[in-house]
């Protein structure tokens, strides 16, 4: 199914070249000496190129926390046609949830994974929202989309000037050009790309399948790591940044598609936006290996809260409130005695969207699927299931040390009160029966006592005064 254009462009060298480190200043250069030295922004710059400025936050936000990259580039991005909506429009894309397209439901939720559509479909319109809160327009909150494509983009790019996206492929590699030079994400990596960067998405593998996360006003950090010290959980040396590459062809009719309040806009230019030939910067895409992750455990009594597997966060104004988390759950040892080890069962001030790239997951048995989805929305209870359950008490108090393995889940963790899509509360993925995992937990009470008049008190029999 791939296109002209699609096969046309050059293929992926087999090993691509990356800078390393998180928020660090980068520089890269496809030609020597086409950063200008000394000024970001000369009369007339090296080669003859256009310098522009891209800001991820505002021009006067604190030093530490102001994101900006200057790339210089054949011809500016701003030479194209008009926007125009696109059609035909993407109705399935959300970005302010309110009740005029989403519902609120504490009932936990389930999807199967989705099936790969027959028909040629690229990653815009194989794109599509679950959940989410919050609104871009006000620059507070996030979505979460998924996707299911076939094909490789065509003569076009997208961006996203609502949010961050973080991808999160879980069938099929993903090759990724974008205005800094180009990624290879493969499942158990994750890639993110900052507001407002153009970019395109081939399929060198074929079909591919995977979640997003986008956030609205805000970007993801490292996590503080607190008493665990200096060192563990993400590193910051194991994150990956393009370097400069670019291609100066001329492109006739070559469309730039623009996600802008949930809507899709676009507009025509006669060249790639992939003619930048160096940058230097802070805002820019990068990648992370989820295999390079160091988890922390419980090494004596109980289970740790699922924050301790925290690889990016994207805080709120309120010190330990988190507008979304991105948790893992990768292989590890469990060793804590006399303990149950699977996640406790719990009812939680944030909300909770998981999805399985790729194994079991260690809460449920079965019906988890990799490519699937589960949401437990704000105070919604959930936990291991029936068959997690009684596996782990039968095992009893000496079940020694055991390896989780071949097994990589994540959640997508917020503070804020999710909205549902109608599509999605449609789906015939859906799993209407997820509820039944937990009607088969019995009771183990086995408190047995005879009051004062001698009448059996167990199980809730007898006066009580």
């Amino acid at each position: 199914m791939e296109s002209k254009s699609a096969a046309a462009r050059p293929a992926f060298p087999a090993e691509l070249e990356y800078q390393s480190g998180f928020g660090n200043h980068f520089s890269s250069e496809a030609i020597a000496g086409a950063v200008p030295r000394g000024q970001n922004s000369p009369l007339v710059c090296p080669y003859g190129l256009y310098a522009e400025q891209i800001s991820g936050t505002s021009f006067t936000s604190p030093r530490k926390f102001n994101q900006r990259s200057w790339l210089y580039r054949v011809k500016p991005s701003v030479t194209h046609e008009p926007f125009r909506p696109r059609v035909p429009s993407h109705g399935k894309l959300v970005s302010e949830f309110n009740e005029s397209n989403s519902s609120a439901t504490p009932t936990q939720l389930r999807w199967k994974p989705v099936k790969v559509p027959e028909s040629p479909t690229d990653f815009i319109d194989g794109l599509y929202t679950v959940c989410g809160a919050g609104s871009s327009y006000l620059r507070h909150g996030f979505a979460i989309h998924m996707y299911t494509a076939n094909k490789s983009m065509d003569d076009c790019a997208f961006c996203s000037a609502d949010g961050d996206f973080l991808i999160v492929p879980q069938e099929g590699r993903l090759w990724i050009t974008t205005e800094c030079g180009r990624l290879q994400v493969s499942p158990g990596e994750i890639v993110v790309l900052p507001q407002g960067f153009r970019f395109v998405v081939d399929l060198p593998d074929g079909p591919s399948r995977g979640y997003v996360a986008e956030i609205f006003g805000t970007h993801f950090h490292l996590p503080d790591l607190g008493p665990i010290g200096a060192n563990g959980l993400a590193a910051s040396r194991d994150f990956l940044v393009p370097v400069a590459w670019f291609e100066h062809l001329p492109r006739p009719g070559y469309t730039i598609v623009q996600k802008f309040g949930g809507e899709l806009f676009t507009a025509r230019q006669d060249f790639s936006p992939f003619n930048v030939v160096a940058w230097h910067g802070n805002y820019v895409p990068y990648k992370y290996d989820l295999s390079k992750f160091c988890p922390y455990n419980t090494v004596l009594v109980d289970h740790g809260d699922p924050s301790i597997n925290t690889v990016l966060t994207a805080p709120t104004e309120r010190p330990g409130v988190a507008l979304l988390d991105f948790v893992i759950f990768p292989p590890r040892w469990l060793v804590a005695e006399h303990t149950f080890r699977p996640p406790y069962y719990h009812r939680n001030c944030m909300s909770e969207f998981m999805g399985l790239i790729h194994g079991g997951y260690e809460a449920k048995a079965d019906g988890f699927l990799p490519g699937g989805a589960s949401l437990h929305s704000c105070m919604t209870p959930h936990g291991p299931d029936t068959k997690t359950f009684e596996a782990t008490i039968a095992l009893g108090n000496e079940a020694g040390p055991r390896r989780i393995s071949n097994t990589m889940a994540f959640m997508f963790e917020s503070c804020l009160m999710p909205r549902v899509c109608p599509w999605a509360l449609e789906s015939p993925y859906m799993d209407h029966n997820y509820y039944q995992c937990w009607i088969g937990l019995k009771s183990h009470f086995t408190y047995e006592s005879v009051n004062k008049d001698g009448q059996d008190v167990a199980n809730g029999h007898g006066d009580h005064k």
